[in-house]
């Protein structure tokens, strides 16, 4: 309980943050890229509430300062552009100096884009949703969990050349373009299983299409249940699914920023699925090219899939909470062959059968899987700040860039910023570019991405 009322006080922090931002000079960083010393806004009622509730322990992660736009641009960020999707319907591309190269619009009226993400090819993937609906916008508050109209892929010229919809799964959170050139899916079915919940369960899958719409892969994740190696009490937690129309597990009410109840129970939450590419660099066959790596949210676990055997082959539970964007490091970066992980911290024991108590900070960890150890590690302390002022309690993304920084996405905050091995912060960015189909204004980000400078078309 003072875990989901101390979120409550976060959100609203992080609302009236933004509501501030439009009115604060965005001109903040001199010739040299470094930032001059201005304080963030604070809000008189939320420092009130802070030290009602143990001061610094309910604080809100923050950028350096308090404004929309580019931050800090200093010598040492990777060149290339941020491609992201943002609550306004638009994709954007942004440079380096935070000016916008690039905006996107889906080439059909009726929609809005979602998470975008670019193409190796020069092309992009786009989750669309109906235009100024209300579930539409109720997905992008609630990190895209709700199913997507259809996945499109996009030329750089805004022309819709690929779309997949699926009558059967709803589709959401995460899409990858694959070497073979299939696109991979989460999706989720809505089953009814007794032997593993009473309730109907939203179901999480993985699946592989490809350029005709047809379906050449599957993964069920429900056939897999005992390969999930639940606690007894975690497996009578999803027996019970939740049994309160409107709230979560047991009659507790949700957390903010936890998905809506739908009519079946999600008891997994899957919310990324990525291949591993070729020439990885192991040699242990568990990582083998072309295996699938899966976050599922609610049981704090990561979790290889053998692509031939569909069988779980490898996995770590609890060393996260509430993880998203897990993938191995691709070939010629620095940590290839390692899992990159955003760890939220938080994750809403309703919700989580595991039934694992949240923190109040985010961390990056890239994690050797051979050893299952963790080998880096990003916190705000890293960066000589209060470890509470890195956190997003859902969403959100990690990238590993050629010269070895980290691009994190601080999705909750619409926050974007690049970090050296040791914490410098050399880059960041407040997405400016907020829904309109609120009445709160609302700037999170599911996902970015860098791309080099010569993958945008002039």
């Amino acid at each position: 309980m003072l875990l989901n009322a101390l979120l409550r006080v976060t959100r609203f922090r992080a609302t009236q943050n933004r509501a501030t931002q439009n009115h604060v000079n965005q001109n903040h960083v001199n010739q040299e890229g470094n930032v001059m010393k201005i304080p963030a806004f604070r809000s008189p009622l939320f420092l009130g509430s802070a030290a009602l509730l143990l001061a610094g322990i309910a604080a809100v992660a923050y950028p350096t300062l308090s404004q929309n736009g580019l931050i800090i641009n200093k010598p040492g960020a990777q060149p290339g552009y941020v491609i992201f999707g943002a609550p306004d319907g638009f994709a954007y591309a942004i440079s380096a100096d935070g000016k916008v190269a690039r905006k996107w619009s889906s080439s059909d009226p009726r929609l809005d884009l979602g998470y975008t993400r670019p193409n190796a090819s020069g092309t992009l993937l786009s989750r669309v949703s109906p235009s100024k609906n209300p579930a539409a916008a109720t997905a992008d508050q609630y990190g895209e969990t709700l199913p997507a109209n259809s996945v499109i892929e996009m030329s750089q010229d805004g022309q819709t050349i690929w779309k997949y919809s699926d009558p059967q799964r709803g589709l959401h959170h995460d899409m990858e373009r694959m070497d073979n050139g299939n696109t991979l899916l989460v999706c989720s079915k809505d089953l009814n299983i007794p032997a593993i919940s009473k309730q109907t369960i939203q179901d999480d899958c993985v699946i592989e299409v490809d350029k005709s719409g047809k379906v050449v892969w599957e993964w069920q994740t429900s056939d897999h249940f005992d390969d999930l190696e639940l606690s007894p009490a975690a497996k009578e937690k999803i027996m019970t699914g939740h049994p309160v129309a409107g709230q979560g597990t047991g009659g507790q009410a949700l957390a903010v920023g936890a998905p809506p109840v739908h009519k079946a129970y999600d008891w997994a939450h899957m919310n990324s699925a990525s291949f591993i590419p070729k020439d990885a660099g192991l040699t242990d066959p568990r990582f083998k090219a072309g295996n699938i790596i899966v976050s599922f949210r609610h049981l704090n676990t990561v979790a290889v899939i053998d692509r031939d055997s569909k069988k779980i082959v490898w996995k770590i539970v609890g060393m996260t909470l509430g993880q998203h964007n897990a993938h191995m490091i691709a070939t010629g970066l620095p940590g290839a062959g390692h899992i990159l992980i955003y760890d939220n911290g938080n994750n809403t024991i309703g919700d989580n059968p595991r039934g694992t108590e949240g923190r109040f900070y985010s961390r990056i960890v890239e994690v050797d899987p051979v050893t299952s150890k963790i080998v880096w590690e990003y916190t705000a302390e890293k960066s000589n700040r209060p470890i509470w002022t890195f956190f997003s309690h859902y969403i959100s993304s990690a990238q590993r860039q050629p010269n070895g920084n980290t691009l994190v996405c601080e999705g909750a905050n619409g926050r974007f910023f690049e970090v050296t091995p040791a914490g410098e912060i050399v880059w960041e960015y407040v997405n400016p570019f907020a829904s309109t189909a609120k009445k709160v204004s609302d700037n999170t980000v599911f996902r970015v991405a860098k791309v080099p400078e010569t993958w945008l078309k002039k």
